[in-house]
């Protein structure tokens, strides 16, 4: 055994001499460089590719492994250059790597420059035309593990140092005609050595062009130490500090300093990371939390995410953005946000939501589906004043009406408004309330709004509120699963109060009722002029009790027709308003004409009636209103001559929607015409009949004859 083991020993020694020996003469008799046409033409052949070899290359076999290359040019033949590389030098100790580590000296990768370029039919200068380029999905290629790949025992690497200085990359895409540059990439390190932190630093700086034009620029700035076991496929990034400097056109020229620090954790063999104390700043807004990541195929996320009260006002400003313009200047400058991470495989969980708007507080929950994009969102506010966060109000150009004119409708666009591709895409469930709002000096209670959307179907399930002692209760369907577009609407309004209602709105204290209406309409078509020229349905219009304040119409339209008649008979007025009852419409739609034919109020001593129809896609009308002296309904406010009781007096609406008010509305003179006959007969029969001596006798039968046919009745 021993004598064996003498052999054994002196065949390793005559080996180690013959391997030394063999660097030693490989280095003095072999010099690389006169392979140069070799290894050109190998590159060509082997990799398609064509190869500049400008520098000097040099080697060494014992007792390091190394190669040095200078100025190499690399691209494929008849495209553009691809890769250059000023310098690179790497040698590996040849007796450790025979016993299974990577022992280096000093890595030095300098002037690396690739230039990556895409055409607008899709080639690109990185790959042989066709190379790389077909479907890779009728192979699967299995990536082997550091362990796999190492025959069974990972590495174990021992570098003095790595050394990355003056690369630069560009991309560049002619279809999108983007460009990203990447310069000045510097990377360096310290002793690198599985199992144990080293550390590293890295900076660029990256340039983003749109058609030739600068977008922004990016300075960056990291550092952190590392930790390799590639054995156990465990890797650190310990006390990692980051800062990006942001400049550009998003920026309005101003420079945003991004930070961002944190501990990140990785083991592949359990599938599982995870980013502690992470801390991110811009400007003013802070950003921290943890998150854990486990099954990166079916990824489980947990952990916690919070941004501190900031002022949005702010924000903005640093960004180089525009300020908001709101009706109050001390809104959005106290927001803050809190979550909790966490839900069921691929997705993305927000628990326990907290968002602080002011003194608006909202809680829910959030989730994504991280395979398909859908989106679950339940969001509850406690009190929101919307008003304050309103644009000032500005002054409003003066109505064309005011100065003669009038407004020529260039009638309805046929551009699609109905994003049809968005809506088939959204995959989501919404569902939003507040507990009290305020907007537009209207008070709206208990709002909420139900949204899900799926395969192309909108369903806008919900838009409820209560307010004035009433309820909405309406509801949106938006179907484009198929063409042309089908919408939806039904609206119920139950029991508001209309007096407290225009009190808020306008400041208007002239009517009271409870105002209901219910309607169901629906329509095809992705622009406003299909919308318009296919409204279909039914709506109702009730009130069924109420008042109008400060006007006694019915002593009104009295006094006016004895003035008119030159009557003497005149009353004092009781009180100044006027009740109403039973005002009640139903109202069709076929094709976007709108038609009435029940139009009904009852007055104080006058009943209102229209009937008629106006045409949305002609943009004219043709109503008739019709208003009639009766019998009092509830109290005596005046006499009136008995000739004008139970006589419509009908006032005609036609004309297009451009007619100027005074135009389009006006009485009919044909009823006026036949009173003043019938006043004039009357007058006229009485006297003849008095001077014949009676209403009897074939003289008086022949006199209403001939008044007869000389007022035509």
């Amino acid at each position: 055994m021993k004598t064996l083991l003498k052999i054994f020993g002196g065949l390793i020694a005559l080996l180690l001499i013959v391997v030394v020996a063999g660097g030693v003469l490989l280095g003095m008799f072999f010099d690389p460089n006169e392979y140069k046409p070799e290894i050109k033409k190998l590159a060509l052949e082997k990799g398609g590719v064509q190869l500049e070899i400008n520098g000097d290359l040099g080697w060494s076999v014992f007792p390091w492994l190394g190669i040095e290359i200078n100025q190499i040019k690399v691209n494929y033949p008849g495209k553009p250059p691809l890769a250059e590389l000023n310098q690179a030098q790497v040698s590996v100790e040849l007796p450790a790597l025979l016993s299974g580590n990577v022992k280096m000296s000093s890595v030095l990768l300098d002037g690396l420059t690739l230039n990556l370029e895409k055409n607008q039919d899709g080639s690109t200068n990185w790959a042989v035309s066709g190379s790389g380029q077909k479907d890779s999905g009728t192979v699967k290629h299995d990536t082997p593990s550091s362990a796999e790949a190492s025959g069974g025992a990972a590495l174990a690497l021992d570098i003095e140092s790595i050394a990355i200085t003056n690369g630069n990359i560009s991309y560049s895409d002619a279809g999108l005609g983007s460009k990203v540059l990447l310069k000045n990439f510097t990377m360096t390190s310290g002793k690198v050595t599985t199992g144990k932190l080293f550390p590293a630093e890295l900076s660029f700086q990256a340039e983003q062009y749109q058609t030739d034009l600068l977008q922004l620029t990016v300075d960056a700035v990291l550092s952190a130490e590392f930790f390799l076991d590639l054995e156990n496929q465990q890797y650190q990034i310990k006390g990692l500090e980051s800062t990006l400097g942001l400049t550009g056109v998003p920026f309005n020229g101003k420079t945003v300093n991004v930070k961002l620090n944190a501990d990140i954790d990785s083991d592949l063999s359990t599938e599982t990371a995870s980013l502690k104390g992470m801390s991110l700043t811009a400007a003013n807004l802070v950003a921290s939390g943890d998150v854990s990541v486990k099954s990166f195929s079916k990824p489980e996320i947990t952990g916690n995410l919070k941004v501190s009260h900031f002022n949005l006002q702010e924000l903005l400003a640093a960004l180089g953005q525009p300020a908001i313009e709101t009706t109050d200047p001390d809104v959005l400058k106290a927001i803050s946000f809190d979550a909790q991470l966490g839900g069921a495989p691929n997705t993305l969980g927000l628990n326990k939501m907290s968002l602080k708007l002011d003194d608006t507080s909202f809680n829910g929950n959030f989730a994504m589906n991280l395979v398909n994009g859908s989106i679950a969102f339940n969001l509850k506010g406690d009190s929101l004043n919307a008003d304050r966060y309103l644009p000032p109000a500005t002054e409003q150009p003066a109505d064309t009406a005011s100065t003669g004119g009038s407004a020529k409708s260039t009638g309805y666009s046929k551009e699609p408004v109905v994003p049809v591709e968005l809506l088939k895409g959204l995959e989501m469930d919404v569902d939003l309330g507040l507990t009290t709002l305020l907007i537009n000096g209207l008070t709206l209670s208990n709002l909420e709004l139900a949204t899900s959307a799926h395969g192309g179907l909108v369903n806008i399930s919900k838009i409820n509120a209560d307010m004035y002692s009433g309820t909405l209760r309406n509801s949106v369907v938006v179907d484009v699963r198929q063409s042309p577009t089908k919408l939806t609407v039904k609206k119920s309004i139950t029991g508001i109060q209309i007096g407290d209602l225009l009190k808020d709105m306008a400041d208007v204290d002239r009517l009271t009722g409870t105002f209901n209406t219910q309607s169901n309409i629906t329509a095809r078509g992705e622009s406003v002029h299909s919308i318009i020229n296919s409204l279909n349905g039914s709506a109702k219009v009730t009130m069924p009790n109420g008042e109008i304040k400060g006007i006694d119409i019915a002593q009104t339209i009295c006094q006016g027709f004895n003035n008119v008649a030159s009557l003497t008979t005149t009353a004092d007025q009781v009180d100044r308003s006027t009740p109403f009852a039973d005002l009640s419409s139903n109202f069709k739609f076929i094709n976007g004409v709108v038609s009435n034919q029940d139009l009904i109020t009852k007055l104080d001593a006058i009943s209102l009636r229209g009937k008629g129809k106006v045409s949305l896609p002609a943009q004219n009308l043709d109503y008739r209103l019709g208003l009639t002296i009766e019998e009092n309904l509830f109290k005596k406010t005046c006499a009136v001559n008995n000739n004008l009781e139970g006589v419509e007096w009908p006032v005609n609406c036609k004309g297009s929607f451009d007619t100027e008010p005074a135009k389009l509305c006006r009485p009919d003179a044909s009823v006026l015409k036949d009173l003043l006959k019938q006043k004039a007969k009357k007058k006229i029969e009485g006297a003849l009949m008095k001077k014949l001596g009676g209403d009897s006798g074939s003289k008086t039968e022949g006199a209403k004859k001939l008044l007869k046919g000389l007022f035509g009745n």
